[in-house]
């Protein structure tokens, strides 16, 4: 089994899932404790399903708290009683545990038995989105305001990371420690940054190694040209990049520092993006301070067939300006009246 996070479930909420048919269990509250997925509560059914969820769910839900419900409808499938899928990840919540929430679902789904014993899944932010009011909505009104998709969800994720590393970024100092996620750049990394600010260096990429949550030097070269930028690129996971682009505009000679950052979506696990994206901002405006220069194109693209050749990077650079010719007016005749054609 994969397990985007390294998150498994333990013994007792294997043993609890495999019970389940001979229990009167209507909810079951999951939550991360030591990186490990738990059974943190459960609520036995008293009525029916619709009369049950309130009293159910909300009690399970913890301002500033992420956590997963797991609540059992009362119709059934060829699997036995269908399920709804709560994920619960409320805007207070630490930024970082959204994210580990988020990519741990679909872990906690298998380990329950697959996404066929779901009827509905939930993804909300707040008590709102995921009561019996908001569960209503999701099945009944179509165009009322319902709970985030999956995309939607992890969309705001990554837009809530960026906002909480802005505010963090503070680089009063030349430390390798980054802000943002606070992740320290190796020795290696800060050294190509370095040499590459200096101009030692044209090309130097950057990756993050999630495991060890450490900046790390990915790629180097001393030379590139423009056409071959879009080469260095990979396909399958995200990455920082740092150009010195060398080129001649209105014919003044230039050296120009270009930063692109490749994110290849869904090829890549949510906490993955997540890590990368929250670090981005922190990153670029740590080398610009740090090191005196300044970065005259910050790009963001998918993938490497995003990236064009030197016609593309200079146009990035220096934007074709265009230009709003006034046209002539003229002027009407003395008393306001038409000119015969």
């Amino acid at each position: 089994m994969s397990h985007q996070t390294g998150i498994e479930a333990c013994g007792d909420l294997r043993d609890l899932f495999g019970r389940l048919p001979s229990t009167n269990i209507r909810a079951i509250k999951v939550s991360i404790v030591d990186d490990t997925l738990t059974s943190t509560g459960t609520a036995d059914a008293s009525g029916s399903w619709d009369a049950d969820y309130d009293n159910c769910v909300l009690p399970m839900l913890v301002d500033k708290e992420s956590s997963y419900v797991l609540y059992r409808l009362d119709s059934q499938n060829d699997q036995g009683y269908e399920w709804v899928f709560i994920l619960f990840n409320p805007d207070f919540a630490p930024v970082r545990q959204k994210m580990t929430y988020a990519a741990t679902l679909s872990t906690l789904k298998q380990e329950f038995g697959g996404g066929g014993r779901f009827a509905q899944e939930l993804f909300g932010t707040a008590v709102t989105d995921v009561n019996y009011a908001g569960y209503m909505k999701h099945v009944e009104a179509k165009d009322a305001p319902a709970p985030l998709t999956t995309e939607e969800f992890e969309k705001q994720l990554v837009l809530d990371a960026e906002a909480e590393a802005r505010t963090q970024i503070n680089t009063s100092s030349k430390s390798s420690q980054l802000v943002g996620l606070n992740f320290p750049m190796t020795s290696e990394a800060v050294q190509a940054v370095a040499e590459m600010c200096a101009k030692k260096l044209q090309y130097v990429s950057l990756g993050i190694d999630v495991k060890s949550e450490l900046i790390t030097l990915a790629d180097s070269a001393r030379s590139l040209q423009p056409n071959d930028l879009a080469s260095r690129v990979p396909d399958d996971s995200p990455r920082y990049h740092f150009y010195v682009y060398k080129h001649t505009f209105e014919s003044d000679y230039m050296e120009s520092f270009v930063f692109v950052y490749s994110c290849p979506g869904y090829k890549s696990s949510i906490r993955e993006r997540m890590l990368y994206s929250s670090c981005k901002a922190a990153l670029t405006d740590s080398v610009e301070q740090q090191y005196s220069i300044e970065i005259a194109k910050k790009i963001e693209v998918e993938n490497g067939k995003d990236v064009g050749d030197e016609d593309w990077l200079m146009e990035q650079v220096h934007p074709a300006k265009i230009v709003f010719k006034q046209k002539f007016a003229r002027p009407q005749p003395p008393g306001g009246r038409r000119r015969a054609k």
